[in-house]
């Protein structure tokens, strides 16, 4: 608990230095130190002082008669003035439905006796002196009815070229989604199919290399098994003085096939603890592009699920269809060899010998930034902690994990730089691109296209990529993470 309270006191008061810089210069124009909770306590008073000024606006300006429940002397005014205009204008409205109550039947041609009465109706007036006569008009009836039937014939036609353009559209649409989510389906079944079979051939070197050197070591043991017989009978066949010379040499050779026995012995470990060490590593990047090509599955499944989805916004008379498309189904089940061998890579994981090498990248998995050759590698001597990538003009450079922008500007030397903080304290740095797509404070996802590469900065020999990845600090040699060929 101590250990805890202590940790979120040093986070709360720990400081940081903000600095203003001119951007063509890179002068410093001022800066000043910060803590977060300076940080927390300033924006609480300035939040306070906000709301104080926000309530003294609406309380003491004509703001606070839009208040809803508010009520003014000027208001009642107002709403008892429109109160006699709605009555007055509710009597004109009486007066328009009797009149176009009357007219109707004369404008459809029916049969029928007007009764021509005014609205303000004369008590005096006798109900038999009341105008009363037929009206026929069959010449206006048949124009209405064919003016009908002609709008009806129009709407008609119009409704069904809509509905036709929209279910084409739809189904082209629909097509070329199925198209792109097969071909790309195809592709990352091809790619993995590919892996599973280099995995299987670099299981199958390493059982023979394990075979050959038991092979050799079985052949050693004969030869000494002999050698040991071939001594025998020469020492029976020999004087006892030549038996105890020949009893010393045997000490000897004795102590010198130990000796050899365990040079031999240690070589032979030596060899198994690499091929082991080796075997792990490939392991550990089959499992780490596996769970990639599974993201990158789920992204596909999910942009064609959304498309569909809008689609059906789109045209709402239509029925709405499956969310995946059976042959979709089928290509995404994981066969019986596939969950086979994720079990056994996932069994090797969790009992493996080599933890120390592999404990800091438990909860990261690093995605390749550019494919392409390594012209210059990882090299503490000439102090050159990173790694250059040979690739073409405007290749996408990508993010190699989730992460936050730190830094995305231009440098003098090194042209345009991007900085990613990870999790885990991790930190990837990109140099020598030609144009940046995110800014600082922005979040990526891994995999997430970040930059473009080229060959900007003073350092620059050629279009590459100048990658970087350090851990708490310090710097590590990323070829130990990811694989660029």
């Amino acid at each position: 608990m101590k250990t805890t309270k202590n940790n979120l006191k040093k986070k709360l008061t720990k400081k940081f230095r903000l600095v203003v810089l001119n951007e063509a210069s890179f002068e410093e124009r001022f800066s000043f130190k910060l803590t977060r909770l300076n940080v927390f306590v300033f924006g609480g008073i300035f939040s306070i002082i906000l709301v104080g000024i926000t309530v003294i606006i609406i309380a003491f300006t004509p703001i606070k008669e839009y208040i809803p429940g508010y009520s003014s002397t000027a208001l009642k005014k107002q709403a008892t003035s429109l109160f006699y205009k709605v009555d007055s204008l509710q009597s004109e409205v009486d007066i328009l439905t009797k009149f176009t109550a009357a007219i109707r039947p004369i404008l459809i041609g029916k049969d029928t006796l007007v009764d021509v009465t005014l609205p303000y109706k004369n008590v005096a007036v006798d109900e038999s002196k009341v105008l009363k006569f037929p009206v026929r008009n069959d010449s206006i009836a048949a124009l209405i009815a064919k003016v009908k039937k002609e709008m009806d014939s129009t709407y008609k036609a119009f409704y069904k070229n809509q509905t036709d353009l929209l279910q084409k559209k739809h189904q082209e649409t629909e097509g070329s989604l199925q198209d792109l989510n097969k071909k790309n389906l195809d592709q990352l079944k091809v790619e993995f199919v590919s892996t599973i079979e280099r995995q299987e051939d670099s299981l199958q070197q390493l059982k023979l290399n394990i075979l050959s050197f038991t092979k050799e070591n079985s052949e050693l043991k004969k030869q000494i098994a002999l050698k040991d017989i071939e001594s025998k009978h020469n020492m029976q066949s020999l004087s006892k003085e030549k038996q105890a010379s020949l009893a010393l040499q045997n000490k000897n050779s004795e102590k010198a096939r130990k000796e050899v026995k365990e040079l031999l012995q240690k070589e032979y470990k030596e060899n198994e603890g690499k091929l082991l060490a080796s075997h792990q590593k490939e392991l550990t990047t089959l499992n780490a592009s596996l769970f990639e090509k599974d993201a990158i599955i789920d992204s596909l499944t999910f942009q064609v699920l959304e498309q569909r989805q809008k689609k059906i916004g789109e045209i709402a008379n239509e029925k709405p269809f499956k969310e995946v498309d059976e042959s979709a189904e089928k290509l995404l089940v994981r066969s019986s060899k596939d969950s086979i061998f994720r079990e056994d890579v996932e069994r090797e994981d969790r009992y493996s010998l080599f933890d120390f090498e592999t404990s800091k990248t438990d909860e990261v998995v690093f995605f390749a930034p550019v494919k392409g050759i390594v012209t210059d590698g990882y090299s503490v001597k000439d102090k050159h902690f990173a790694v250059d990538v040979a690739v073409t003009k405007g290749t996408g450079v990508k993010a190699v994990a989730d992460g936050t922008v730190l830094f995305a500007e231009w440098t003098v030397e090194t042209g345009y730089v991007v900085i990613i903080e990870h999790a885990n304290k991790y930190i990837s740095v990109y140099k020598h691109n030609e144009v940046l797509y995110r800014d600082q404070g922005d979040l990526v996802k891994s995999g997430e296209v970040i930059s473009m590469a080229g060959s900007s900065g003073e350092y620059s020999t050629g279009p590459h990529l100048h990658f970087e990845m350090w851990y708490q600090g310090y710097s590590v040699n990323p070829i130990n993470f990811i694989e660029f060929e």
